[in-house]
């Protein structure tokens, strides 16, 4: 049980640190940032050289900003969002559960339409298959399936709506860092079938975008550390700054709401890899409420017409969620398997269980503690 009287003493021991420290490195960064925030030659400049830095590449000098203020009335958006039962020991049989959830908003005069669903799916374990029940393997594949049905409801609706504007959002990164941490052989696999899905979004020519709230990169800091440094990245060995900003703290030096930043190109390891049009690129956006990073591929990077496009989609969606993508919320509310579904779910696999009469699987002790089930 939490303490709240010591939890209190010890917040207002370390905030103090905290706060003081944060705010003398934001002073510092907008006084780097304000050196070079016209240099158009900057990004030429750092990638003439390879620094092991995270650093993108980009066009335009770093203060770059961009309206994104005008209307739009009629166009149709969706999302999918997955959540999962992971493979828990305690719970007797080897399985677990994967719930792909997607909502699709036809904003079409006179009348708009709805569309949410909710898909869920049971996988066994066996002793073949055992490192599939690993957290990693869950993860990714229910990535997999989000992909998947993005692309099957994608490409339906647009079929029959070809001249309807359409935008295609998913929650998060379409940078897929989290491969890099995975073998080879589950990286490549996955990968392979992430970059398909992509490729059939460049086919057809449906903007799709990762939308990614709050985020914790750290690019457009790492731009700053060099050139604090006089890019002799050497050096940053004995300059402890910057620790603890993220590239929303730099963005909010220049963008208003209603903006985005200029266009950067993603040199993260994993993207060479990638096929040319779908290369990664993102942009930052001031939504009002907060700075959001959006991530496209570089088809729809080459044509400033649909990256305004799709920034102003995004940019509508949030305002009409107060803040959030509404379509990506009621994604989620699909996906999401809360606590009282994680039991029904057990439930009914022990339910089929002992209609098998197969005493081999049997909830544990402990778990039936947790619930305050009488034993």
């Amino acid at each position: 049980m939490l303490d709240r009287s010591k939890l209190l003493g010890q917040l207002d021991k370390v905030s103090r640190d905290v706060f003081h420290h944060f705010a003398k490195e934001q002073d510092i960064a907008y006084s780097v940032f304000k050196s070079i925030q016209y240099d158009e030659t900057l990004s030429l400049q750092i990638n003439k050289k390879k620094y092991s830095l995270l650093l993108p590449e980009w066009k335009d000098s770093l203060n770059f900003s961009r309206d994104i203020t005008q209307k739009i009335k009629e166009y149709a958006v969706l999302a999918v969002d997955g959540s999962q039962i992971y493979y828990d020991k305690h719970q007797g049989p080897g399985c677990y559960l994967i719930n792909v959830g997607t909502v699709l908003l036809d904003y079409s005069l006179p009348i708009s339409k709805v569309d949410v669903s909710s898909y869920p799916y049971v996988f066994v374990l066996t002793d073949q298959n055992r490192e599939q029940g690993s957290t990693d393997f869950i993860n990714l594949q229910r990535e997999e399936y989000e992909f998947e049905y993005a692309w099957q409801l994608s490409n339906h609706w647009k079929s029959k709506n070809r001249d309807k504007t359409f935008l295609t959002m998913f929650d998060g990164s379409l940078i897929f860092f989290q491969l890099d941490s995975q073998g080879q052989e589950q990286k490549q696999a996955f990968l392979q079938s992430y970059l398909n899905y992509l490729h059939r979004f460049y086919e057809e020519k449906i903007l799709i975008v990762g939308y990614m709230s709050f985020p914790r990169s750290r690019e457009l800091v790492n731009i700053l550390r060099l050139v604090l440094v006089q890019f002799d990245e050497q050096e940053l060995e004995h300059h402890n700054v910057f620790n603890q900003l993220t590239d929303m703290d730099i963005v909010k030096f220049f963008l208003k709401p209603g903006q985005r930043s200029t266009i950067f190109k993603s040199k993260a390891p994993i993207s060479y890899i990638y096929p040319q049009p779908l290369k990664p690129y993102f942009c930052y956006m001031h939504m009002g409420y907060e700075i959001v990073r959006l991530e496209f591929p570089a088809w729809i990077a080459q044509d400033i017409n649909l990256v305004d496009k799709l920034c102003l989609l995004a940019y509508d969606q949030a305002q009409k969620g107060r803040g959030y993508p509404v379509c990506l919320f009621e994604a989620h509310e699909q996906a999401v398997v809360k606590g009282y579904d994680r039991e029904f779910f057990y439930a009914m696999m022990q339910k089929k269980i002992q209609q098998q009469n197969f005493s081999l699987y049997q909830r544990s002790y402990k778990s039936l503690k947790k619930m305050n089930v009488p034993f």
